[in-house]
């Protein structure tokens, strides 16, 4: 019986971090297709690229130098927040993004504007889906996330509010580096919230039979 658990147990994280590093690759080719398309990213992506050109950096190791930062902050504050995911997180979100680039670049697009709106809005979809499939993994939260977590926490304020005042910092940081600020900025600001959390919704009762592993499937066995 205990074998058996550890073999379950074992193939359910498997399947957890598959849908985790998709997840992270949709984010990733997301990311990058908004940062190409110029018609604007997410307030972190808008901050990662200003800082990349502000500092003359690719954009993958620029994401990296972030995190990484974020993360020991993370780790000093509060520990429990760091876990599996906010590693893979770390390891793969840059090289991902480059890819994404690497990908934007090689298929040569059409540089009119209107088509260039229309691989925003695919990057958007991506980006999306991408979060949500990292939600619904359930291994972990990325090191934005948590920092706000933390925050609210400290000084006793609602997590809407903290991330909120992260994304306009953290826009107006960006913007200031040379971020593109655009109308996917705002289509992200409206309609990010909403579209993930009913895209997670959905991607959690399309999945859940496959990554989830209960007390009831204990017994059953």
């Amino acid at each position: 019986m205990i074998n058996i658990l550890n073999k379950r147990n074992a193939i359910v994280w498997i399947k957890k971090i598959l849908v985790c590093l998709f997840g992270l690759l949709l984010i990733g080719v997301g990311a990058a297709f908004n940062i190409k398309a110029c018609w604007g990213s997410d307030p972190i992506t808008v901050f990662y690229e200003g800082l990349s050109l502000a500092l003359s950096l690719d954009i993958g190791l620029a994401i990296n130098i972030i995190n990484c930062i974020l993360i020991v902050l993370v780790y000093l504050m509060d520990r429990k927040y760091v876990n599996i995911g906010t590693a893979i997180y770390l390891a793969v979100l840059g090289p991902f993004v480059n890819l994404g680039v690497f990908i934007y670049e090689y298929c040569g697009f059409s540089e009119n504007l209107y088509f260039r709106l229309f691989l925003s809005l695919i990057g958007c979809i991506f980006a999306f889906v991408g979060i949500s499939l990292f939600i619904v993994a359930e291994i972990g939260i990325d090191p934005w996330t948590a920092l706000a977590i933390i925050v609210s926490d400290k000084i006793n304020k609602s997590f809407k509010i903290v991330k909120i005042v992260m994304d306009v910092l953290t826009l107006a940081i960006g913007i200031w580096m040379g971020g593109v600020f655009g109308f996917i900025t705002v289509l992200c600001a409206v309609l990010g919230g909403p579209s993930i959390q009913k895209i997670t919704e959905v991607l959690d009762n399309m999945l859940k039979n496959m990554i989830k592993f209960t007390c009831e499937d204990q017994v059953k066995e």
